[in-house]
């Protein structure tokens, strides 16, 4: 079974467009690979796709829907662009299927064609009203008749358009790091930089054998299922207990959680290194927690050299559920877990810190020490999305 393939953004990329093809090209083979051998070939705007043999339609649909760059998709039939094999095809198209309206929508990229587009698509809507009865509705018709016409004698005729999840094809963008907890937020953030393009990596802190293994589980599970939208992912597991044992001892307790963040970004960073991450990715939201005001964050950022991206920062937890939801990992995410800033909390965590003070704090401490005795504990592990 054919499919045909459009894109949007891609279209705006100018000299570099055909870099972003190929990358959608790559990734459409990626995700239809469990299914069996698929076969992509680039046209006009768009891009023909050969599911695999015995492929069933709703799994192709499912797995074309999860690919970034991805506006639209649908069933297709390739057909010669003829008036007499295209009416013969419209014919057959119409025939089995049951509607009371119908539009008609024809795309002439060859403008060598004897026809219009417009005429044809009188001549094809007059012709469908005659035989069928159905009225013209061009806003909202139960049954769409889209027809392009293409360059080097082929035609498509679309059989239902599926919308997909937009954005640039992963691995378009570059590579970034991003800092998952077991809950809500840092996932949709990760979904979100995936859908920018970029490829990813994760890295998880946890305080175990001090608290449950529930937020590791939680991380890999949510991770299962967002690797359904962006591929297989390197995770890196951190245990943090030990550096929070030596802050809990060596600094005051109310800037804890900011001390925390701040040593959470050194070690990201130290990890991005290996795999050439560009970026740092938080699911932070401003106001939302006391280490996310606007005066912490400022003061987690000074830890940092890379970019740290919050693509979720203007967001509220409403919309940050709908997004989890969308993506697989809301049900994960709000089973009950112990993360590591639950471990050795303060009792009133500091909401306006400046770097400077926090800084003062740190000169007494032996950062570099501490950052690399965590990094010698680090566990890595693959990510495999779910089947």
């Amino acid at each position: 079974m054919k499919w045909v393939v459009h894109y949007a953004e891609l279209g705006l990329k100018g000299r570099n467009r055909p870099r972003f093809e190929k990358t959608l090209c790559e990734n459409l083979v990626r995700a239809l690979a469990p299914l069996g051998r698929a076969t992509v070939r680039r046209l006009y705007g768009r891009i023909l796709v050969d599911a695999p043999d015995g492929a069933q339609p709703e799994d192709v649909a499912e797995r074309l829907g999860r690919v970034f760059g991805v506006a639209y998709f649908s069933v297709a039939t390739t057909l010669a662009p003829t008036r007499e094999a295209i009416t013969a095809e419209v014919d057959a198209f119409v025939s089995t299927r049951s509607f009371a309206s119908f539009g008609v929508r024809v795309r002439r990229v060859d403008k060598a064609l004897p026809f219009r587009s417009n005429e044809l698509a009188g001549e094809l809507g007059a012709r469908i009203h005659a035989k069928t009865g159905a009225r013209v509705d061009l806003t909202h018709p139960e049954l769409w008749v889209d027809l392009h016409l293409l360059h080097g004698g082929e035609a498509i005729l679309l059989h239902e358009r599926r919308r997909g999840p937009g954005g640039l094809p992963v691995r378009s963008s570059g590579r970034a790091l991003a800092l998952v907890s077991g809950g809500i937020d840092s996932p949709a953030a990760a979904w979100l930089l995936a859908k920018r393009g970029c490829e990813l990596s994760f890295v998880h802190f946890h305080s175990a054998p001090y608290t449950s293994t529930a937020s590791q589980r939680k991380v890999r599970d949510a991770l299962t299922r967002l690797a359904a939208w962006t591929g297989p992912a390197t995770l890196w597991m951190v245990p943090f207990a030990e550096l929070q044992q030596t802050l809990v001892r060596e600094a005051p307790s109310e800037p804890r959680i900011v001390l925390y963040r701040r040593f959470m970004i050194r070690i990201a960073e130290a990890l991005a290194e290996r795999v050439g991450a560009l970026a740092l990715v938080t699911g932070d939201s401003v106001g939302q927690v006391s280490s996310q005001t606007l005066a912490n964050l400022d003061t987690i950022n000074r830890a940092a050299t890379l970019p740290v991206l919050r693509p979720l920062v203007g967001s509220d937890k409403g919309e940050i559920i709908q997004l989890a939801k969308r993506i697989g990992t809301y049900e994960i995410s709000i089973e009950p877990d112990e993360d590591c800033c639950s471990f050795l909390m303060p009792r009133q965590p500091a909401t306006w810190t400046r770097p400077g003070p926090i800084e003062a704090i740190e000169q007494k401490l032996p950062v570099k020490m501490l950052v690399e005795a965590t990094l010698s504990r680090v566990e890595q592990e693959r990510i495999e999305p779910i089947s």
